[in-house]
C-alpha cells in the first residue's frame, strides 16, 4: 500500500517537474514591431499582416512568438529600458543605435534597401544643400527619425542658415512644396508621398545620405543561441516564395546580417553640433 502511494506520488512530481520544464523551455518570444510611419495617415495594420513572421520565427526557435504593433516612439523606448520585448523591430533606426550603445542591447539584422531623405522641390538638381541656405525647408517633426535625418543633413551643410517648418504628415510637406508654402521639403525614401511627386511638377533635388532600414535588435536577456537563429531566420527570407510574402509585409526586400557598426554610429551623427 505504501509502496503504491509513493509510486503514484512520484507520478505525480514527475508529472509536475515535466510540466514546469516544458513551460520554461517554451516561454514565449516577445517580439515588437514599430512602425514610425503614422505619417502617412494611415491605419495601424492588423497583427494578421505578420502571421507569416510569427510562423515561420516559431518554427525555427521552437517556442511562442507574441507580436506587439506600435507607432508609438516613447512606448517603444520605455520597453526597451525596462526589457519588456525580446525583439525589437523599428524603422526607426535611431532608438535601435541608442538601444546598442546605451543599453546593451545585441544587433540581429537590418533589412534592405536602405532608406535615405530626399530634398524635394520643382527646381533642378542640386550638388549640396548650400544651395538652401536661408530658405524655410518644410520636414518632419524634429523627434521622429526622418526629422532628426533631415536636420542632420542640413545641419552638416548649413549650421542654423534654415528655417525648419515642421509637419506631421508627409504628405503635408509635399502639399507645401507643391503650393508653394516651402520653396523645398525634406521626405524619407519610403513614404508613399513620394508616389506622387511627379504628377504634381516635383523632383528630387538632392538625396541624403543611405541609412540603415528596419534593424532588429535583441534585448540583453535574448539568448545568443536565439540571436543567431533569428538572424539566421531574417536573412533567409529572401530565398522563396513564402519569406518573400513575409518580407513584402514589412516593407523591405530582404534583410541582411552586416551593418551593425554603421547603426552603432548614427546616433553620433544626428546629435553632433
Amino acid at each position: 500500500m505504501t509502496r503504491t502511494l509513493l509510486a503514484r506520488l512520484s507520478a505525480v512530481l514527475l508529472a509536475v517537474v515535466t510540466t514546469l520544464t516544458f513551460t520554461a523551455q517554451a516561454a514565449s518570444l516577445k517580439l515588437v514591431i514599430h512602425e514610425e510611419a503614422g505619417s502617412e495617415g494611415e491605419a495601424l495594420p492588423p497583427l494578421s499582416r505578420f502571421n507569416g513572421l510569427k510562423r515561420s520565427l516559431e518554427t525555427a526557435l521552437g517556442r511562442p512568438v507574441e507580436i506587439t504593433i506600435t507607432r508609438d516612439r516613447q512606448r517603444v523606448y520605455d520597453w526597451m529600458e525596462r526589457n519588456q520585448a525580446d525583439v525589437f523591430l523599428t524603422n526607426a533606426s535611431d532608438l535601435a543605435a541608442r538601444a546598442l550603445t546605451s543599453l546593451g542591447y545585441s544587433f540581429i539584422a537590418s533589412g534592405r534597401p536602405d532608406v535615405t531623405v530626399l530634398f524635394v522641390g520643382k527646381g533642378a538638381a542640386i550638388e549640396n544643400l548650400k544651395t538652401l541656405s536661408g530658405n524655410a525647408i518644410s520636414l518632419p517633426r524634429g523627434e521622429n527619425m526622418f526629422g532628426q535625418v533631415c536636420n542632420a543633413e542640413l545641419r552638416d551643410f548649413l549650421g542654423r542658415q534654415y528655417t525648419a517648418r515642421p509637419s506631421n504628415e508627409y504628405s503635408a510637406i509635399v502639399y507645401a512644396v507643391e503650393n508653394n508654402l516651402s520653396p523645398v521639403g525634406c521626405i524619407p525614401s519610403i513614404a508613399k508621398a513620394r508616389e506622387t511627386l511627379a504628377a504634381k511638377g516635383i523632383k528630387v533635388l538632392y538625396e541624403g545620405r543611405p541609412q540603415p532600414a528596419l534593424p532588429a535588435v535583441g534585448s540583453p536577456g535574448l539568448p545568443a543561441a536565439d540571436r543567431t537563429i533569428i538572424a539566421k531566420t531574417l536573412s533567409s527570407y529572401d530565398e522563396s516564395p513564402a519569406g518573400e510574402n513575409i518580407l513584402k509585409s514589412l516593407g523591405v526586400t530582404g534583410f541582411t546580417e552586416g551593418g551593425e557598426i554603421r547603426l552603432r554610429a548614427l546616433n553620433a551623427w544626428l546629435k553632433a553640433k
